[in-house]
């Protein structure tokens, strides 16, 4: 039975699907693909724009806004330098407003061409006038100058705070941290944004705020809360929901802990790495800290006792290559399309799981969670289950914490085996995030972490096999 919002997309389908047919009767009809266009977007499928816009182009050549939308389709189908070289083109055309540009630096960034992309995107920030606009600016030119593993890039990275794509709860009653170092006697409420693996990450700087003698509050989502508390020992964690709006209150049961708590200042987990990070000196890695609560560890040690007796003489490597949100249209283009360029399609898993030399000395474990298993797959070959059970991410952690080591696409997996200090193997798309670097195997922020990485969009060819290689080898 279809509720109300799938009966208004099955509708929404029929009349795209009539557009179509109509655009194959009327080609010059240029109503008709404006029809097209707006149905995909309401469906928040962006990135099928791309043929209507160039039949669109076809028609008009010059029209702002088809060759606005043929840019972010290429984005969003990983063509970053194909946009790039559209946008670049078009920039004196149409390259005088400060969108524009900022449209320009993120193909930039995206596609690796960090020299044109900072100095383009510190440019926008400064010309900009519109506080969105700015904001944006800041966060992609931060985000930028880390995968440059530049760490004066937190400074600017945190601005994602304001530019609406990661939400905080921010407490008008208590002062914001503006940078003091000295931190002696200071209570600090830490709220948190973002998605799991950028928790797990970020919070790792919690350490340094530790040592700068502060005493520290800490909130966290449910899903992660017995893992996080476990974790940081010398914290008070609080669990609560992610916030749903920009400048959300403390819900009342919270707000009763943080009162009790008399924090002195607040700030967002985005700033926690500016303590020690923001430095012109390069070589600021995040620590390991995270580990499983202890009866979780005991629950693991066995069912890892009974599992090697199973397969003697193999090393245990734990698998996760599917992200859940390419399967969740609901998102939007931009959440899946990223999604769906991290995830390593199942058949590619499979070349891995079901190769001679690989079996022959490890053994896998699922690390997906029960429920979205049915979306991700079953990938072929011998592959085991955490049989205590995968419910939160402290269940996943005690797993990890017996297995030898991960191979694990970008995701909160990868982050929670890099922050457990297990070594970990992340395969990666031709823009991977700034956390794993851009260059080599290795990545400037995480000790222990091996990247392999595409040399061309969407081809992962070279990565299983370079994938089988570090296998054989742990």
């Amino acid at each position: 039975m279809h509720n109300s919002a799938d009966n208004a997309t099955i509708e929404l389908e029929q009349r795209l699907q009539a557009a179509s047919e109509r655009h194959t009767n009327n080609p010059h009809d240029l109503s008709i693909i404006w029809e097209a266009i707006e149905i995909l977007t309401v469906l928040k499928r962006e990135d099928r724009l791309l043929p209507w816009a160039d039949r669109a182009l076809a028609l008009s050549p010059h029209h702002a806004d088809f060759r606005a939308m043929r840019a972010t389709a290429l984005n969003l189908l990983g063509r970053h330098a194909e946009a790039a070289g559209m946008l670049a083109h078009d920039l004196s055309t149409f390259g005088e407003s400060a969108i524009y540009r900022l449209r320009l630096g993120y193909s930039l960034m995206m596609a690796g061409d960090l020299a044109r992309a900072i100095p383009l995107l510190d440019e926008v920030r400064q010309i900009a006038d519109s506080m969105h606009v700015h904001a944006e600016a800041e966060s992609l030119l931060g985000e930028a100058m880390l995968k440059a593993g530049d760490p004066r890039g937190f400074t600017h990275w945190q601005m994602r705070s304001d530019s609406g794509d990661a939400f905080s709860y921010r407490p008008a009653d208590i002062p914001e941290w503006t940078g003091e170092p000295d931190l002696r006697g200071q209570r600090v409420l830490i709220t948190h944004q973002l998605g799991f693996g950028d928790n797990f990450l970020l919070a790792a700087c919690v350490a340094d705020w530790r040592a700068a003698g502060a005493s520290m509050m800490i909130t966290c989502a449910p899903q992660i809360h017995q893992l996080m508390q476990a974790s940081l020992p010398d914290c008070e964690v609080v669990s609560m929901e992610s916030p749903q709006q920009s400048h959300a209150p403390l819900p009342d049961a919270v707000q009763a802990r943080v009162q009790a708590f008399a924090p002195h200042l607040h700030a967002t987990l985005l700033r926690l790495p500016l303590l020690n990070a923001s430095h012109p000196v390069s070589g600021y890695r995040f620590r390991a800290y995270l580990r499983a609560p202890s009866t979780k560890q005991q629950i693991a040690r066995e069912w890892a006792q009974q599992l090697r007796s199973q397969h003697p003489g193999k090393r245990l490597v734990g698998l996760f290559w599917d992200c859940r949100q390419r399967h969740m249209p609901e998102l939007g283009s931009i959440a899946r399309c990223w999604a769906a360029r991290r995830s390593l399609p199942l058949e590619m898993l499979n070349r891995i799981t079901t190769n001679p030399a690989v079996t022959e000395r490890v053994h896998f474990v699922n690390l997906h969670h029960p429920l979205v298993e049915a979306q991700a797959g079953t990938p072929a070959g011998d592959v085991s289950r955490y049989l205590p059970g995968i419910f939160h991410f402290d269940d996943t952690a005690a797993c990890i914490g017996e297995l030898d080591a991960v191979f694990a696409v970008d995701s909160a997996v990868a982050n929670l085996a890099a922050m457990m200090s297990k070594p970990t193997c992340v395969p990666v798309n031709t823009s991977g995030d700034w956390r794993w670097g851009t260059q080599g195997t290795t990545t400037p922020w995480i000790e222990g972490a091996t990247v392999l990485r595409q040399t061309r969009e969407g081809d992962w060819d070279s990565v299983v096999q370079d994938a089988a290689t570090w296998l054989t080898a742990q």
